[in-house]
């Protein structure tokens, strides 16, 4: 057995020897076969706009490794990616790096974004009967689903071009919720918001949080049934939600809402009329209005009791989410929700 080793070995040397005496043989172009990958319009505006400028990469081609194969899900035409990608570069990158760099940040849209961003065509449904919109890995990767819905909305023959123009905003805002809700999670797991946001609705959270319909979530401090599950959620909603809207817009919208007494409360009167707010009042406006009939079966709103608490309560977050941006990351939010707003109108019309 020995000897068979020392035959082997001899030979490998040998053949050492002749492989290297016969270097000077080898070609000069690569022997090793390959395709260069195909790169579409679509595939050259996403390096453009956002590889080299924002070191993102973007997967909307159907990659297996990147969803879970418990999900039913398609991918997104390409049609449908690229009218998500352009309003992602002018209505979410562009808003947050002007506000950031106008607070001395220049730096935080590159050095924070998430730098993987994967589109999905279809929603993922849950087993508990929910819809999961996004999901966020470790701050590096973001995943949006349903982008073959991205700024669908139904017109009406009766609709004004105004009307149409605010429910394409709306439409186009939610869709990029999700997006200021996963980019919230890096902002509060980066720099940790203040504890005592924690405080202001303690032992409301619930992991039933589906069971509650909006208006319940409203009546305990929250601006949606989801940001009840816990501290975390509750403040990255808020920050989204906040987001969805604008408080400091070029000019109020004009909502056809039950009028206000002297005290601000519902009008025994129950007469409707047009008040002119900023999209932003407008959640908080009524809050807590229940909408009720008398006996000859006129509607009319009461407030209920525990309203101003929860109101309150509601306030109360909000201060602290502000502040938190505005001293952490030099981002105003108020100015960021004008910047959104204006980019996304701008668009439209």
């Amino acid at each position: 057995m020995k000897r068979i080793y020392i035959l082997l070995l001899i030979s490998s040397v040998l053949f050492s020897f002749y492989s290297c005496d016969k270097e000077d043989d080898l070609r000069d172009e690569s022997v090793v076969a390959y395709e260069e990958a195909f790169q579409n319009d679509l595939d050259v505006w996403i390096y453009e706009n956002l590889t080299k400028p924002y070191n993102v990469e973007v997967k909307y081609k159907w990659d297996d490794s990147d969803i879970s194969n418990t999900l039913h899900v398609v991918p997104p035409s390409a049609k449908k990616a690229k009218d998500f990608l352009e309003a992602y570069l002018n209505f979410w990158i562009k808003p947050y790096e002007e506000e950031s760099t106008a607070g001395g940040n220049a730096e935080f849209m590159y050095k924070y974004m998430p730098k993987l961003l994967v589109l999905v065509g279809t929603p993922a449904f849950n087993a508990d009967g929910t819809m999961t919109l996004g999901m966020a890995e470790g701050g590096r990767k973001v995943t949006i689903f349903n982008i073959e819905a991205f700024a669908e909305v139904k017109e009406y023959p009766w609709d004004t071009p105004e009307q149409i123009i605010e429910r394409k905003r709306d439409v186009i805002m939610t869709s990029f919720h999700t997006l200021h809700h996963e980019f919230a999670h890096i902002m509060h797991q980066t720099k940790f918001y203040p504890d005592e946001f924690k405080e202001i609705c303690k032992g409301d959270y619930t992991a039933r949080w589906m069971d509650y319909q909006p208006i319940d979530a409203k009546m305990k401090g929250f601006i949606t049934p989801y940001s009840m599950l816990n501290e975390n959620e509750d403040f990255v909603e808020l920050v989204a939600g906040m987001l969805d809207y604008s408080k400091y817009s070029n000019e109020p919208y004009g909502y056809y809402a039950p009028l206000k007494d002297d005290q601000g409360g519902p009008d025994p009167s129950g007469d409707w009329g047009t008040v002119y707010m900023t999209s932003w009042e407008a959640v908080y406006y009524n809050w807590g209005w229940v909408n009720t009939y008398d006996e000859n079966w006129n509607s009319y709103y009461v407030q209920s009791p525990e309203a101003k608490e929860s109101l309150d309560k509601f306030l109360a977050k909000v201060d602290v989410v502000t502040t938190y941006y505005k001293e952490k990351w030099g981002i105003d939010l108020y100015n960021l929700q004008k910047r959104i707003d204006t980019a996304v109108k701008t668009l439209i019309q």
